[in-house]
């Protein structure tokens, strides 16, 4: 097959989680419809993620979110809350983990009990991501 005659490749991120349900009802129900092999059948992925970075200060400048995905096909659907960005001084961090752990919470519901009442054989997953930035040495 040549590059010129592969099926694109999109991803996809939704702007509410209702979209997020929505799209994922949709995809699976015409799988679903098809009798196809192509649906949400790996399951959806709900992670906190945290990204950070040595600020020009010496503290972490910290961006913290909550994502859920799923791949259909070859596209991935993708809904993200960010929950914080910024400096984070040891005294804010715990508040910062708190209301990520809220925002986790909430999705995770949200997809739980749909998925429940549509879809009761789509699996959820759960993670944590951290991604850390190290500034590289001047030689």
């Amino acid at each position: 097959m040549k590059d010129d005659e592969r099926t694109p490749v999109y991803e996809v991120e939704v702007a509410s989680l209702e979209e997020f349900i929505r799209f994922l009802g949709e995809r699976e129900s015409s799988a679903v419809s098809r009798d196809s092999n192509d649906g949400v059948r790996s399951g959806v992925l709900i992670a906190r993620l945290s990204e950070e970075r040595t600020s020009r200060f010496g503290f972490p400048s910290v961006r913290r979110y909550v994502v859920a995905s799923f791949i259909y096909g070859q596209d991935l659907v993708s809904y993200r809350r960010t929950t914080s960005s910024i400096v984070e001084l040891p005294e804010l961090v715990r508040g910062m983990e708190e209301r990520q752990q809220g925002a986790y919470e909430q999705v995770r519901g949200d997809i739980s009990r749909s998925l429940a009442e549509r879809f009761p054989d789509v699996s959820i997953y759960e993670g944590n991501l951290r991604l850390l930035h190290i500034p590289e040495r001047e030689t």
